[in-house]
């Protein structure tokens, strides 16, 4: 390296003294000095020509800049013995920078300059704004959900009298959702979520945690997930609120999902594994299993309560517009620390928040007393282009504390059926063996003519909680009644973020007080939601 510096050194030093003007070059001494004056060499006059040569040299390897011209072809290397007086040279033509700029080419680009850092990229897909770092490593996204509900009740004037719970259910509007939140990786391998709802079943509230989880994805097809969850639990717990097809969830779904550790605001840990093509292509199979207390809202009055609960979902049949999917449910309650358990459910909305069916809340049969319950269930759903069905039926039993009493066992089922009258697909989600909304790729909008989609709907569902209701020890009934309801109607997605919803409900509700009085009722009552969400 020294030798090539050295050589480098000397022949842009020749190139420098053929270069300088014919008229300077009368003698080595100016031509030293003019060389000296381009380089910004300090004159040292004690030293001899030959020192300052090498002064010169040494300066060239160290990498001084050249001088402003430099000559269209290289000199001779000057030698390494003492200078004598050289003839005067011919005159030359005026000088190019092509050598100067050769020579001193490899001493800028031996250390290439550094690289600026990626910066980070912006999206704004469907309303919903990303981050992310230009390695994929790191991402922030924006996401919120409003829905508004608004609704009226059609009831007989002449209830019996033994009808004491929703005599008078109440017309209305409420925010039955309004979440705002992000969700993000971090490292590549964790995931995060939070969500924050200040909606409500009936009357707004202040605001409460939602979703607060983080999620461990480093394994292959394995998350674990922990914090403030919403474990894979049922089919139509697992689609998600903003995709359901009715304005509320089955009645039988949402009387188990709380009791059995479910629901959303739980906190937990799950274990999930999700892979599609396992078994053969176009399949996906999803096994969820989790470990649950209390959810977040619930006042504590005693030891957190603790439940363990799992579904397994096979995806046994895909192709471009079809799907086909079966699953079971488990679940047990292991510890309810109080002593009791309630069930119970509104019919199928939230406009009126009153339980008409169940046991443990006013008005109804008082709750029921045991620590410990198990649940089995079984579900399927698919589509066949623009038509969908899904069906999910559910048995558990309570094991109560006092062994001289008989066990009650409760169940219900439901049947939900849709077809777009617009040709449109449900999508498959296999992340969670569920299906979601549809794309819209012609949005509503009067100047193009265009409509989005529209999907007719319609469901049937019952929701026994009667039992042992005929047995001679009146200790073992549990009269919680029997719902049954009809829910027909109609979406219309405007675009990907605004959906429309429109259900007329049917319902029949069976249910006997302690004297064997009917004290349920029959009515209708038309419901709506105005939904946005990113």
């Amino acid at each position: 390296m020294i030798g090539r510096s050295a050589l480098m050194a000397g022949t842009v030093l020749s190139g420098l003294m053929t270069a300088l003007p014919a008229a300077a070059q009368t003698t080595l001494e100016d031509r030293v000095r003019a060389l000296e004056q381009a380089l910004g060499v300090t004159p040292q006059p004690a030293l001899t020509l030959e020192q300052r040569v090498q002064a010169i040299e040494a300066r060239l390897a160290r990498g001084a800049p050249a001088v402003a011209t430099a000559p269209a072809a290289a000199a001779p290397v000057v030698a390494q013995t003492p200078i004598a007086p050289a003839p005067q040279p011919a005159p030359q033509p005026a000088p190019g920078p092509q050598i100067v700029q050769a020579a001193a080419e490899p001493m800028r680009t031996a250390v290439p300059p550094p690289q600026a850092p990626a910066a980070p990229t912006w999206s704004y897909d469907f309303n919903r704004a990303t981050i992310r770092s230009a390695d994929n490593n790191f991402q922030l996204a924006f996401r919120g959900r409003f829905q508004f509900d608004s609704g009226v009740f059609f009831q007989d004037d002449a209830l019996a009298p033994a009808v004491s719970v929703g005599r008078d259910l109440h017309n209305g509007a409420n925010f039955r959702r309004a979440q705002i939140g992000f969700e993000g990786r971090v490292y590549r391998d964790f995931n995060y979520e939070f969500v924050y709802d200040f909606g409500s079943s009936g009357t707004e509230r202040s605001g409460q945690i939602y979703l607060l989880r983080l999620a461990y994805t480093g394994i292959p097809n394995l998350t674990i997930n922990g914090g403030a969850i919403q474990p894979k639990f049922t089919l139509n717990d697992s689609t998600s609120s903003a995709d359901i097809t009715f304005l509320e969830r089955a009645s039988i779904v949402n009387t188990i999902l709380d009791p059995f550790g479910g629901s959303d605001s739980r906190r937990g840990v799950e274990l999930i594994f999700q892979k599609a093509g396992l078994f053969r292509g176009g399949d996906n199979l999803l096994i969820s299993t989790a470990f649950t207390g209390e959810r977040i809202a619930a006042i504590k009055t005693d030891d957190e309560g603790s439940q363990l609960l799992g579904r397994a979902a096979y995806r046994f049949y895909s192709d471009a517009t079809s799907n086909y999917q079966i699953g079971v449910d488990v679940a047990r309650i292991m510890n309810k620390p109080n002593g009791v358990l309630a069930f119970g459910d509104r019919p199928e909305t939230r406009v009126d928040g009153t339980q008409l069916v169940g046991f443990g809340t006013a008005g109804l049969p008082t709750p029921v007393v045991a620590k410990t319950a198990w649940l089995y269930g079984f579900e399927a759903a698919m589509n066949r282009g623009p038509f969908y069905i899904a069906g999910e039926y559910y048995k558990y039993g309570l094991e109560r504390t006092n062994s001289a009493l008989k066990d009650p066992t409760f169940g219900g089922w439901y049947v939900e059926a849709s077809y777009f009258l617009t040709g449109h697909t449900r999508p498959y989600n296999a992340a969670a063996a569920a299906f979601t909304s549809p794309a819209i790729p012609a949005p509503f909008d009067l100047n193009a003519g265009t409509w989005g989609a529209w999907e007719a709907k319609a469901r049937y569902s019952v929701n026994d909680l009667n039992a042992l209701e005929t047995d001679a020890n009146l200790a073992n009934r549990v009269l919680g009644g029997e719902q049954h309801i009809i829910s027909l109607g109609a979406n219309w997605y405007l675009n990907r973020n605004v959906r429309w919803m429109f259900d007329y409900l049917i319902v029949d509700v069976d249910r006997k007080d302690a004297g064997g009085a009917q004290a349920g009722q029959d009515f209708t009552a038309f419901m709506n939601r105005l939904q946005f969400s990113f």
